[in-house]
């Protein structure tokens, strides 16, 4: 009987693991690289933001390998993010991405990025959103790597 109830137990055991596991992350980080962005220049990512009592920050976060003598003569530059609701409804809005207002993780040749765009976003509609962002005068920035967003999801419990 000793037996039969240490493999119930452990079965328990696995199946509880196995339920935790399946819990969605409160946060999700999605990254397009410079040589993975679409022809037409678009960095694309599907956010979910179904869940209707949530709120979401949203941050973008980039890096840009280029010693600090090219860092001096970039600029700052804009990114036209358009973001398309669940119903195909379209949002347009461009922001600017400032590299000379501090980088985190930094050093001689390299300039890693984490900026806060959106904090406490609700969306209009519940679903999964389609967000495009351009990089225009992306070329102007020497060693440009790629963008990525990270999502979190913010819930009162």
């Amino acid at each position: 009987m000793g037996r039969f109830s240490e493999a119930w137990t452990f079965v328990l055991a696995v199946l509880v693991a196995a339920a935790w596991s399946c819990v969605r992350p409160d946060s999700v980080e999605l990254y397009v690289g410079e040589e993975d962005r679409e022809t037409n220049g678009l960095y694309r990512y599907s956010i979910d933001m179904s869940d209707t009592l949530a709120t979401y920050d949203l941050v973008l976060y980039s890096r840009i390998d280029a010693g600090r003598q090219k860092m001096v003569a970039a600029r700052d530059f804009p990114l036209t993010i358009t973001w398309t609701a669940p119903s195909g409804q379209r949002f347009r809005e461009t922001v600017y991405f400032g590299i000379h207002d501090g980088s985190k993780g930094s050093d001689f040749y390299s300039n890693q990025y984490r900026k806060p765009y959106r904090t406490g976003l609700v969306p209009v509609e519940a679903g999964i959103w389609d967000m495009a962002v351009q990089v225009n005068s992306g070329n102007d920035v020497p060693g440009f790597r790629g963008l990525g967003v990270i999502c979190k999801k913010n819930t009162s419990d």
